[in-house]
């Protein structure tokens, strides 16, 4: 890992960008884990039954894929959930401890750290090395193309939502889904602009008429602006705020009455994560066009972003229809978590189990009522 993060810093270097990994500021695997344990402690949660657990992380992560840091962030998410405390760091921990099985030893292959794709961007470091990363993938896009074929036979329809952060991986990760799909099976990749003052009072309809039935939909935002980005920017008016969140539920509900699939999914990263890759897009030849005005303001907004992103959760996340935490900050777990939890929760024919039960439980976090 030493040597990934000099590479790194390297091309940055010749880049003319500021190292993004220093060494100073990564603690060791047993650092992360003496905090986790005294913030357990802390939190009255520390048990004989979970102690062991750690302790076996710690024996696996020699030979397993284990990213401590983003254990520790999966950690501080699920402590924040209501409920049963206990139960939910127990459910936690043993879910790690039993994907650690299925996974590869981390190993870089020699492309790695480099340039993907001639974008121009240095590769953003991850826990998974690129030859796992390509394999693991492999396997979830066959099943992609299972379910694609399910779908068309059975005229079962899919609606994927992707919300998140400016420059969390939404995009990246509709790549992923769609890159090897079955062309003439089709599907649908929904982005719409700015909506026009018809769409604004139609809002419901202006979403709905987008979606094809027997395919995969994949909303790269969605209805959801009008619960979180409008009233953050000040585009929208509290009576459609008020609006958009008392019949949000039933809107959902009516879109799989008929049996049909919703997966509502919110890449998560943090602050200086966002200003990093806002950089990168600046500096990009291939990608600055992604960047605007608005995604400067988004980290001036941040806070209040923040504020209305977690009335969205708490309002909007349903037993149906849950909103499912992706840890974003490493775009290759964030991106496998996502497919794979889609492909886990449909009944499509002929499943593969062996590429579904390699996860990265603590970088996924499902927010059900009954666990909250």
């Amino acid at each position: 890992m030493n040597l990934v993060k000099e590479e790194l810093n390297r091309i940055h270097s010749i880049m003319g960008i500021n190292p993004i990994i220093k060494e100073d500021e990564q603690p060791s695997k047993e650092e992360i884990m003496s905090r986790i344990s005294m913030e357990l402690e802390q939190n009255n949660l520390m048990s004989n039954k979970i102690k062991g657990i750690l302790d076996k992380i710690l024996e696996q992560g020699e030979n397993k894929i284990v990213d401590y840091n983003l254990l520790d962030r999966g950690l501080k998410k699920i402590l924040k959930l209501k409920g049963n405390q206990k139960k939910n760091v127990e459910s936690f921990f043993q879910k790690l401890l039993k994907s650690l099985e299925k996974r590869e030893k981390v190993t870089y292959d020699i492309e790695e750290p480099g340039f993907d794709d001639y974008s121009l961007e240095p590769v953003e470091p991850s826990v998974v090395s690129k030859k796992v990363y390509k394999k693991e993938l492999f396997g979830l896009q066959v099943e992609l193309l299972k379910l694609q074929e399910w779908l068309q036979k059975t005229n079962k329809t899919l609606i994927i939502v992707f919300e998140g952060r400016d420059s969390a991986g939404k995009g990246s990760t509709i790549k992923k889904f769609v890159e090897n799909l079955n062309l003439k099976i089709g599907y649908k990749i929904i982005a719409l602009g700015i909506p026009t003052l018809e769409e604004r009072k139609n809002w419901w309809d202006r979403y709905r008429n987008q979606i094809e039935k027997g395919k995969i939909n994949l909303f790269d935002r969605s209805w959801y602006n009008r619960g979180l980005i409008e009233p953050v920017a000040g585009y929208g008016t509290p009576e459609e705020y008020k609006d958009f969140m008392n019949n949000v539920a039933t809107f959902e509900n009516d879109l799989v009455k008929d049996g049909d699939y919703l997966f509502k999914l919110w890449f998560s990263i943090d602050k200086e994560t966002q200003a990093k890759r806002f950089k990168a897009r600046q500096e990009s030849p291939l990608k600055k066009w992604k960047y605007s005005e608005s995604d400067a303001k988004m980290q001036d907004l941040w806070d209040k972003f923040t504020r209305y992103k977690d009335k969205l959760f708490d309002e909007t996340s349903t037993l149906n229809n849950p909103w499912v935490v992706l840890d974003a900050i490493d775009k290759r777990v964030s991106g496998l978590n996502a497919i794979r939890y889609v492909l886990k929760n449909i009944p499509y024919d002929d499943k593969n189990e062996a590429f579904l039960d390699v996860e990265y439980p603590e970088a996924l976090t499902v927010l059900k009522p009954e666990q909250n």
